[in-house]
This record gives structure tokens, sequence and C-alpha cells, in this order.
């Protein structure tokens, strides 16, 4: 397929019964650039149709082969298509790295907050290797949510890090089989126990299901902790309805500066800025096309764009010019939009 990155399988790991970790090595060129923290969308072409998958990279950038550990879900076609039918020496089709959720200013002396559920640790996992294999006086605490014991992933990974950086990290583990689930009061006594630097400073980073990262962020919020302080990543991509200010988006036309190319495109009643580029065959990176994932991001040099839907970028990205394709809409017949 044009325009995307043919990755080979160059092994695979089981993990646990149910997920297993596949390294991947471009067929083709150079290694690929990412940041800790980030995923990967994999194509395929099921029954004549384009499907993508987005799954967070549990490798490093230090690591010399890209790794996605992928967990079975439920009437999930994908995933069990990568576990039961996915050989080494296989060739996936893969959209460039992306994502925003990533770690800055580690350095510094200040706490950095993980809270992972389950699957959720696979982009987190990233990050705490990148950052403990860097100079810094940055405390890391991961706060970590199983079923039970058994449903650890990177169990013995973790540990190794736990005894090769005992002054820098910390894990504290909560099974629900044991009746040790994180609760509104529990985040706040974990927060509280946790930091060593000023509250203002720390940093938290949450993945898992929708419910459990909404219940720590408002119980941050209530702590004191201000919004751009928390970051999340949608590990589980939810269907939920897309709504803007405005019922009805009119015509406009957009123009878009992409892989080096201007195109000045045509965008119909309602359509969104992602919509009008596929439909005028112009292949923009996208994953969930619900503002979920932030593979479609961009920036709007130009013009008023609303987003009906945005569940990634901070107002300050917004302020900056940040917008997702996906949800975002024209509002204006001078938009200018490019991919940097």
């Amino acid at each position: 397929m044009a325009g995307l990155l043919q990755l080979r399988v160059d092994g695979i790991k089981w993990e646990l019964p149910d997920t297993a970790t596949f390294y991947l090595v471009r067929a083709v060129g150079s290694n690929i650039v990412y940041k800790a923290g980030q995923f990967i969308t994999l194509v395929f072409n099921h029954h004549n149709q384009e499907v993508r998958r987005s799954y967070s990279l549990s490798s490093s950038p230090d690591d010399e082969r890209l790794a996605i550990t992928v967990k079975r879900v439920s009437n999930g076609e994908i995933s069990r298509f990568l576990l039961t039918r996915v050989n080494v020496g296989d060739v996936l089709n893969a959209a460039e790295p992306a994502g925003v959720f990533t770690v800055n200013d580690f350095e510094a002396e200040k706490d950095l907050v993980f809270f992972a559920a389950g699957s959720g640790i696979t982009p987190i996992f990233s990050q705490i290797k990148y950052v403990l294999n860097r100079p810094g006086k940055s405390r890391l605490h991961l706060i970590y949510s199983n079923q039970d014991k058994k449903a650890v992933l990177f169990n013995n990974e973790l540990n190794e890090l736990l005894a090769a950086y005992p002054d820098r990290f910390n894990i504290t583990h909560l099974f629900s089989s044991d009746a040790n689930r994180l609760t509104n009061i529990r985040v706040e006594q974990l927060v509280k126990q946790q930091l060593n630097f000023d509250k203002a400073k720390a940093e938290f980073y949450l993945c898992g299901p929708f419910v459990y990262m909404r219940m720590i962020r408002l119980t941050l919020l209530y702590m004191g902790i201000h919004a751009p302080q928390i970051h999340k990543e949608n590990f589980v991509l939810e269907t939920v309805p897309v709504t803007g200010s405005q019922t009805n988006y009119p015509p406009k036309t957009i123009r878009i500066n992409y892989d080096g190319r201007l195109h000045n495109v045509q965008a119909g009643e309602n359509q969104s800025v992602l919509q009008a580029a596929l439909q005028n065959k112009i292949q923009l990176p996208y994953s969930c096309r619900s503002g979920i994932c932030a593979a479609c991001v961009a920036f709007c040099k130009t013009g008023k764009v609303e987003m009906a839907k945005n569940e990634v970028l901070t107002d300050d990205d917004i302020a900056k010019g940040w917008i997702l394709t996906c949800t975002g809409h024209a509002l204006t017949d001078d938009v200018e939009i490019i991919y940097k």
C-alpha cells in the first residue's frame, strides 16, 4: 500500500495466555523514529475493505526493534488474526508512529506518576524504560491495577527496572481479586504518599478504560492538580458520538499541505477535513476517526477549524493551532492545514 511502512515480524513472545508481543523491523529503509508512548496504526485489507487498528508501542526508542503488545479482545477480528495467524517473517503494513502521550522535561526535580490498568501498561512501559535510561532528578511512580498477579504484564521487566533504579522508581500493585481496587479515596492517598516534590510540578499519565481514567482525572482535579499536568491515552477506543457546537457545517474550500504537495480540496456539507481529503484520494494519516487517538493531528496555519470531538489535544495545543482532522470542520474558506 502506497505511503505505508512495511514491517517484518522479527519475533513473537507470549507474555500471557491471551497476550503476545510482536517484534518488528522495517522490511526496507532506515530505522523508524518515534517517541516513547506513541503508537503505530496497522493497516489491513479485510474482506476488500481497509481496516486500521492502532497499537501502543511497548518498545522504547532505545530498543533495537519496534514492539507492539497485543491482547486478545472479545469479538476483536484483528487481535484474533494477529495472535493466531501472523508468524515470524510475515510483513505488516503500518502508518508512521503517532500520538501525543509522551513524556517531556523528565530531567528536572519532579514526580512522574503513572496510572495503568491491565493492558494500559503498554505505552507506560515504553515511557518508563526511556526515562530511566537517561540521567535526571525526576522520580517515577507506577500505580498498576490488575485482576490478579497472573494478569500483570511485563512483570519480570518491571521488577528488573525496580532493582536497577531503587532511588528513582517504585511500583504499587493493586489487585481487584484482593478487594484492592483503585477508588477516588485511594487515588488521593497514593498521590499524597508518593510525591517527593512540589505538587504543582508533578505530571500524571493515565492509560486504561475510559471510566478508570475519568475517575482518576476528576480526583486529581479535585486535589488541585491543574488539567495540563494530566495526560491520558485512550488504550481502548470507545464508540462515542461526535457533536460540535453546530448541527451543520456548510461546504468550504480547504488548502492541505501534505508530503511536500499542496492540495485545494472542497469539503462538502458536514465533511471533516479528513473525509474531504480521503474523498479526493489524499491519503492523510488517521486511525480512530473519533477524536480519540491523535493519529490525524495537523497544524492549522490560517482560518478557523472546529473539532466536533477532542479527547487528546490540550487547550495549549489548540491555542498553538493544532487540530484533529478526523473531527475538524472548516468554518472559514481560508483554512490551510499543514503536516509538520
